[in-house]
């Protein structure tokens, strides 16, 4: 309503740039929030499905703004994804023609990954240990994606919103965890030295404990909540 020329194609590169960072920090805020607050547990295990949401949202976005930006020219659009911002940059004019597109591939790739492997066949057939370092890259995509949605709205907007809210955003996800890390740190002091991999089953709780189809955090050594 407020600039009736824009065309359909920039309102579906906005809005699913906007939808996909949105649940991006609303990803990585559930874990915390699990840990901090029981009634945030059933959406730990159910987070995936946002997951594989955000990156078919990422995957539009991406595969429209290729369109819009890089198919009308001589060279290949993938390769003028790559090679565009490059070739334009001069780092005399400051963020003009930063290269942020390489970011957002490097964190769209890794959102492919976490989303074709997000399914517990994955998670049983590459080991806890490997399923688990794949998905920790969630934070090398958080990061890419801040600095290529910062770099990018900057080149195309002045307006002080942009980096505010990616701020706050990025505020809110780190303390989060902080405060949970600070939350668990006594647990951890406390939790049994023993590994159940050693001595076979370990008692962790009363069956009335446990909620019906709800999961239980629990310590188990060091690595605090982490091990379920």
């Amino acid at each position: 309503m407020l600039h009736p020329a824009t065309t359909a194609e920039t309102i579906v590169i906005r809005a699913t740039a906007l939808a996909a960072l949105v649940m991006l920090h609303v990803i990585l805020c559930i874990g915390p929030l699990a840990r901090l607050d029981t009634r945030f547990t059933p959406l730990l295990y159910n987070r995936r499905h946002l997951g594989v949401t955000m990156f078919f949202l990422a995957l539009v976005h991406a595969v429209f703004s290729t369109i819009q930006f890089h198919a009308l020219g001589d060279k290949n659009p993938i390769v003028s994804i790559f090679t565009a911002s490059w070739d334009d940059h001069n780092p005399a004019n400051g963020i003009a023609n930063f290269p942020f597109e390489i970011f957002g591939a490097i964190a769209l790739l890794i959102l492919f990954l976490m989303a074709a492997t997000s399914h517990d066949f994955w998670l049983k057939n590459l080991g806890a240990g490997f399923w688990k370092m794949l998905h920790l890259l969630v934070y090398v995509a958080y990061g890419s994606v801040l600095v290529h949605v910062a770099f990018g709205a900057l080149q195309s907007h002045t307006s002080p919103a942009y980096p505010i809210a990616l701020a706050i955003g990025f505020v809110g996800v780190v303390g989060l965890h902080w405060v949970a890390a600070v939350r668990e740190k006594p647990l951890n002091a406390t939790a049994p030295k023993s590994s159940p991999e050693e001595d076979g089953f370990l008692p962790v709780c009363r069956v009335e404990d446990v909620s019906e189809s709800c999961g239980k955090v629990v310590n188990l050594g060091s690595e605090g909540a982490d091990r379920r």
